[in-house]
């Protein structure tokens, strides 16, 4: 096969796996499904109370942690769908078949909070993101699977996922440092 067929049959299955995500989502985790408005409130919730919690004095600081979670995990949450190790069955919407509640926001505020908690008590932030993660992995992640908003396949497994958290949180945590310590303000 040359390079312009083998292009053609990547665009044709492409079209054909949007049109059945598309049926999927409609028939079962669209409008009118619990799973639909678990993950609207996976997203609202979090916000609200990361509104009402975040110290505004260190906006800037805290949400650039969030930030560098969020873009991590974005990714790597999508690297992983793409070789079916993590499955979303059901998303937000068609158009984001990756977990873009968790990843893109609870995950993101449930360390942000955890970071500026171990920061402002001088607590530590490894320990306490071994517990979070832990916790995260095993209580969120076991919870999904049961709930069917996450199925993992390939080996991939809820050890995996706590490892994956802690090294996100921890390459965020030395970002935020390294970049504080560019800005002369890291204690």
């Amino acid at each position: 096969m040359d390079k312009e067929h083998l292009y053609e049959d990547i665009l044709k299955t492409k079209e054909e796996l949007v049109t059945l995500t598309t049926e999927f989502w409609t028939r079962y985790a669209g409008f009118d499904t619990w799973y639909f408005w678990v993950n609207v409130a996976t997203i609202t919730l979090p916000l609200i109370i990361l509104y009402i919690l975040i110290e505004k004095k260190r906006l800037f600081e805290i949400c650039f942690f969030g930030y560098t979670t969020h873009v991590l995990w974005a990714n790597i949450d999508n690297i992983m769908s793409m070789n079916n190790l993590i499955i979303h069955p059901h998303s937000l919407t068609h158009m984001l078949p990756v977990g873009i509640t968790v990843t893109t926001v609870l995950f993101p505020v449930t360390f942000m909070l955890l970071y500026q908690f171990c920061t402002d008590y001088k607590r530590n932030m490894y320990i306490y993101t071994i517990i979070a993660s832990f916790i995260f992995a095993y209580g969120f992640g076991g919870l999904s699977l049961i709930l069917d908003l996450l199925r993992l396949e390939n080996g991939m497994n809820l050890f995996y996922l706590f490892l994956i958290n802690i090294v996100i949180t921890l390459i965020s945590y030395w970002f935020t440092k390294f970049f504080l310590k560019i800005k002369g303000t890291y204690v």
